[in-house]
């Protein structure tokens, strides 16, 4: 049996991490980080292949993680995903522009969220080759 995959949650909102986790508990490995700084170290340490990451975090916005996560060696190829409230399109173009592969609006239903993940997975496979 193969290992889940492990996804890097970053949220601040106890709430959305622990919805995210009744979504994907199960499927993937799901490991948290409730800040930015947080969320760097676990990636520089684990280098997951997914990212769920929030824009509006405390200490170091989600943006500028981003961009030093495409820094790390083990996260060139991770898939990073914004999940953020923010909607417009000048911050969804922010959000790819830092580096993340995709931008997934809030609220999401569940659905949404695993096909941007399964999309993610099959590119994530694509780039090991």
């Amino acid at each position: 049996m193969s290992m889940p995959k492990q996804i890097l949650v970053v949220d601040d909102n106890a709430n959305n991490v622990e919805v995210i986790h009744e979504i994907l508990d199960g499927d993937y490995d799901v490991i948290d980080a409730a800040n930015g700084w947080e969320a760097l170290e676990i990636a520089e340490r684990l280098a997951p292949q997914f990212v769920l990451l929030d824009v509006m975090l405390p200490i170091i916005d989600g943006y500028e993680v981003c961009r030093k996560m495409r820094q790390l060696p083990g996260m060139k190829r991770a898939r990073i995903i914004i999940v953020s409230a923010k909607a417009m399109p000048s911050e969804r173009r922010l959000g790819l522009e830092a580096g993340a592969d995709d931008y997934l609006t809030k609220p999401f239903d569940d659905g949404e969220l695993l096909s941007i993940l399964r999309q993610s997975e099959k590119a994530y496979s694509a780039s090991r080759r």
